[in-house]
């Protein structure tokens, strides 16, 4: 189970310092509507976690309910120069632009999470109640807005 001391736990072995509180599940936007419905079917799945000078993704594997001990990608606040939120349907784009690419992601809104993939990779412990990525939704998108103003 991916918890978040577990995640921070992991996050701070390799040496990141990550925040409280600003930790959601992500997997890379669908480019068109063909990619969508592939991704409906086999889709990745990463913690995105602000970390003290980064946004830092794990990914989570196929095969349990748990982050892999390795970075997918790290994205230093240094090296973004701005980030839209829009709502997409059930989820919300996330647009991270560098200088010379735009790093497009997807979340699940909140709400319909504990019926969904976000809800099953962010369970805090077995009740299945407490929800990691509902509980840090909204501060971690106005976090990500914030980033290249």
């Amino acid at each position: 189970m991916a918890d978040t001391k577990r995640i921070n736990t992991i996050l701070e072995k390799m040496g990141y310092e990550p925040e409280e509180g600003k930790l959601i599940v992500v997997s890379y936007a669908p480019e068109n509507l063909s990619d969508k419905i592939r991704k409906l079917l086999n889709n990745n799945f990463y913690a995105l976690s602000f970390c003290k000078e980064s946004i830092v993704l794990l990914p989570f594997s196929t095969l349990s309910v748990d982050v892999k001990k390795e970075v997918a990608l790290e994205l230093p606040f240094s090296a973004i120069s701005s980030v839209e939120v829009s709502e997409k349907g059930l989820n919300y784009r996330i647009d991270i632009r560098l200088d010379d690419e735009v790093i497009s992601l997807s979340t699940q809104q909140a709400e319909l999470s504990v019926f969904r993939m976000s809800g099953y990779y962010s369970v805090e412990d077995w009740t299945f109640i407490n929800n990691w990525h509902k509980e840090n939704l909204k501060e971690t998108l106005k976090a990500l807005e914030k980033l290249g103003k």
